[in-house]
């Protein structure tokens, strides 16, 4: 087995490699499957190795996910759902399900129009925007933001601290000023849904501050840990998800006429955006017994780094033209972006009607909007997130034809 600590190889401890990682993980997965790139980490970088990491409960814990050196990321006394394993990720991923099931996801859908469209309004007619910056950027925060139950008033500010926090993950966030705030803001939200008991609300707060049908009583650090976790997990991804997928439609404007000729084809336009850059570069797993994966044994007390982008840009799965972005992909929605398994993204129902809705609104709008010119693709700096940094377009494509 090589090692990839070698330059040649993904190495996600070396921060010149996170910018522009896809040669080196096309050169992993040929030469490197799985490497080790310190005492402690695994990188997996192939399609068939993510997935038997994600199926496999047995040997591979979620508890260190997202740590990536030999002490895992504290949390508190409580572990959100991403960094449990069962039973205790069972009951839980069964309680928030009642808030991001198919069901309750499309009784949302006319808030997601709501919402959309008043993001949509504050747009100009027309000239030079970033659609990052000045429109992706609020939907997903806003739109989970109503769903948890948060008042309208704070949104802009929870979005901030939120912020901080996604950009400095993998590294340690409970000593972040932000992580503080948040983190008192939410314990408010729960003391003052608690006081009130006999006034109920349709929200993941009342969902999680008051037991039903069975279901285990928390205590409120134990629900501030859980909504940070959605405040955190859903919302860059969610932003990334949006303006990758408009980016990728614009940089080869036929894909955008396409979409605008036959709307059918707008899914699988969001399905294709989720493989080609997956909002969540990585998981990690934490080795309890020892595995083999891809050929490589690795033993106890190890991690394995899930590589998901490199395994949703895999040959052996996607073809020689993994790499590129293909509005006509098959099986698109095969890819690993949302996860795998028994920790399969909660929120990707969500994240779904968002992107179409958000995508769909502009196409409605700006039917000529083009990418400005001198637009390049440029990876925001987050570590966890592969996010372009800003979609520059002109509104209604003057002066580009």
């Amino acid at each position: 087995m090589p090692t990839s600590t070698a330059d040649e190889y993904f190495n996600p401890l070396n921060p010149d490699h996170i910018s522009d990682p896809d040669d080196l993980m096309q050169r992993s997965r040929i030469h490197c499957p799985v490497g080790k790139v310190s005492d402690v980490l695994y990188t997996v970088n192939t399609d068939s190795g993510v997935r038997q990491a994600f199926d496999d409960t047995k040997h591979l814990s979620s508890k260190g996910n997202f740590s990536v050196g030999a002490e895992d990321v504290r949390w508190g006394p409580f572990a959100p759902i991403t960094n449990t394993d069962p039973p205790t990720h069972t009951a839980l991923r069964a309680r928030l399900l009642k808030d991001f099931a198919p069901a309750r996801v499309r009784k949302l859908a006319p808030r997601v129009v709501e919402i959309v469209q008043e993001c949509l309004g504050v747009l100009p007619e027309s000239g030079h925007i970033d659609l990052y910056a000045e429109y992706a950027h609020f939907i997903p925060a806003r739109i989970l933001y109503a769903l948890i139950g948060i008042p309208n008033p704070l949104w802009n500010e929870v979005q901030q601290w939120s912020d901080i926090i996604v950009a400095t993950v993998p590294e340690p966030t409970n000593e972040l000023p932000e992580f503080a705030s948040i983190t008192r803001y939410l314990g408010q939200l729960v003391e003052e849904r608690r006081a009130n008991p006999d006034h109920r609300h349709e929200d993941v707060l009342d969902n999680l501050c008051f037991a039903n049908d069975g279901d285990a009583n928390m205590s409120a650090q134990e629900i501030v840990t859980h909504l940070l976790q959605l405040v955190v997990a859903s919302t860059d991804t969610t932003r990334a998800l949006i303006a990758n997928c408009l980016y990728r439609l614009l940089e080869d404007r036929k894909h955008w006429e396409a979409v605008l000729s036959d709307r059918a084809l707008l899914s699988n336009a969001v399905e294709e955006s989720l493989r080609m850059d997956s909002p969540a570069q990585f998981m990690v797993r934490s080795v309890v017994e020892d595995v083999t994966i891809a050929s490589c044994a690795i033993s106890a007390s190890h991690k394995t780094y899930l590589n998901i982008q490199s395994a949703n840009h895999d040959e052996e799965r996607w073809g020689e033209d993994s790499r590129q972005y293909r509005l006509d992909r098959p099986n698109a929605s095969a890819h690993l972006a949302f996860g795998r398994g028994i920790h399969t993204c909660i929120g990707a129902p969500l994240a779904r009607i968002e992107a179409r809705v958000a995508i769909g609104a502009l196409l409605d709008r700006f039917p000529e909007m083009t990418l400005a010119p001198g637009a390049a693709w440029v990876k925001c700096s987050a570590p966890l997130v592969r996010r372009i940094e800003s979609v520059p377009v002109l509104l209604t494509g003057e002066g580009t034809r």
